[in-house]
């Protein structure tokens, strides 16, 4: 069997979206044949991550996890892609970007990029911005699409529901909303490693969980407290149990990419609101349904975004369809070059 290494692994980042395409990634690479020895985890420096260099030298591939991270030339965008160089001026092995999103980042990225044996955007504006600096590309849909949520399995509800954003005043702001009436929910799509544990001691479970419950009551009682305080409240322990709380709403307002597909994936009735990001432009145009139920601002006006158009449908359907067999194609493509 094969061994591959994956940077920028965000399942560390807690995040229900980030949690479903480590683990997709894994999945699909083993499906290949290829074993995952050694990942670098988002926010950490991987050439000062001394036990993954080392680890260099087992691998036969390296596969960089693109999401959420290449856009307007942030150091940390830069820093992922040197690693194209090294892997290939000290090792001489195989590395694939995947599962990115490339917005306005500058000249310096273009001769990074061109170390890179394949690339995959998630939707074709990012290839038409790869494609203006010379770099080839494909499109494949982001992984968390590889699962496939059956229908069926819908118990719909009058409960609209509110997201978190990465953008913390957003995130606010969409919480505040969430407030105003009980037929509002307020789901981040965040959690944390301590709401997700399997606890060792009942000591440490009984801590956690009267810390949570005093956070709770002095919220109830109306003391003030920091959002991040606030968002705990409500966190969701893993992605399946809040993909299932997306799929019973009637509709979801969301600041998050993924909570966006998970939103698509289970034809819940959704708005987004406008980032600086064309991720969500990106994905939408892709499906075949453009850019309607793109907002820039958080009202009461829902009532026309609480159902599906017929060709909405049709356009998500059909996406949804294709998605997997794209993703399949890319690992099995991916495995032709180990």
């Amino acid at each position: 069997m094969k061994k591959a290494l994956i940077v920028n692994d965000t399942s560390y980042e807690n995040h229900h979206g980030c949690e479903l395409v480590i683990k997709n990634i894994h999945k699909l690479l083993e499906k290949n044949n290829i074993e995952v020895i050694a990942t670098n985890p988002t926010g950490v420096d991987w050439s000062k991550n001394r036990k993954f260099i080392r680890s260099i030298y087992k691998a036969d591939i390296v596969i960089i996890n693109g999401e959420g991270t290449l856009h307007h030339a942030q150091p940390r965008a830069k820093k992922l892609i040197t690693i194209g160089k090294y892997i290939k001026e000290k090792h001489a092995i195989p590395v694939v970007l995947i599962n990115a999103s490339y917005q306005d980042n500058n000249a310096t990225f273009i001769k990074y990029l061109k170390y890179f044996d394949l690339i995959y955007v998630r939707d074709t504006i990012s290839k038409f911005e790869l494609s203006e600096i010379g770099i080839p590309s494909n499109v494949v849909p982001d992984l968390t699409y590889y699962n496939v949520y059956d229908p069926g399995e819908k118990s719909h509800s009058n409960v609209i529901g509110l997201t978190d954003s990465v953008d913390i005043k957003l995130s606010e702001k969409l919480y505040n909303f969430s407030t105003q009436s009980a037929l509002y929910s307020y789901l981040p799509v965040l959690t944390n490693e301590k709401t997700r544990a399997n606890f060792q001691s009942i000591i440490n479970y009984y801590k956690f969980y009267t810390k949570k419950s005093i956070k709770y009551l002095l919220f109830r009682a109306g003391y003030a407290l920091n959002h991040s305080s606030v968002r705990e409240i409500f966190y969701i322990s893993g992605h399946k149990v809040y993909i299932k709380e997306i799929s019973n709403l009637k509709l979801v307002i969301t600041g998050r990419f993924h909570a966006l597909c998970f939103a698509l994936q289970t034809l819940t009735p959704f708005i987004v609101i406008k980032s600086i990001y064309h991720k969500y432009e990106g994905m939408l145009d892709d499906i075949g349904i453009g850019s309607n139920r793109i907002v820039d601002n958080i009202d009461s006006d829902f009532a026309s975004y609480c159902k599906f158009e017929k060709y909405e449908l049709e356009m998500i359907a059909r996406y949804l369809d294709e998605a997997p067999k794209k993703i399949e194609k890319m690992f099995q493509d991916i495995a032709s070059i180990v």
